[in-house]
């Protein structure tokens, strides 16, 4: 399933990157699918970066500072759902300046 999420994910990224809005109802519905099966796939871009997350695996592109954003999102950091507890599925793959 965590591979499905990522090529969903992807093809997000890219039909906004293209202006290809023409997908983005069938996107809406497939996570509206998703979170119904106890996924939620979250997508950090813009967040403030810092080393005390571990949801994320960071490529830093210039020596640490705390005012670092995440610039990039390789992969989305994907949890689960399963008896009342979100669990880490996988951790986000981001670029960090």
């Amino acid at each position: 399933m965590k591979e499905i999420l990522n090529q969903i994910f992807d093809i997000e990224q890219k039909s906004e990157k293209n202006e290809l809005h023409v997908f983005d109802r069938n996107i809406r519905r497939l996570y509206h699918e998703i979170e119904g099966l106890g996924f939620e796939i979250k997508n950090p871009l813009g967040e403030k970066y810092s080393l005390e997350r571990t949801d994320i695996e960071a490529t830093l592109m210039n020596d640490f500072h705390s005012k670092m954003k995440i610039t990039k999102v390789l992969k989305p950091i994907i949890y689960k759902s399963e008896n009342g507890h979100m669990t880490l599925v996988q951790r986000g793959v981001v670029i960090v300046e």
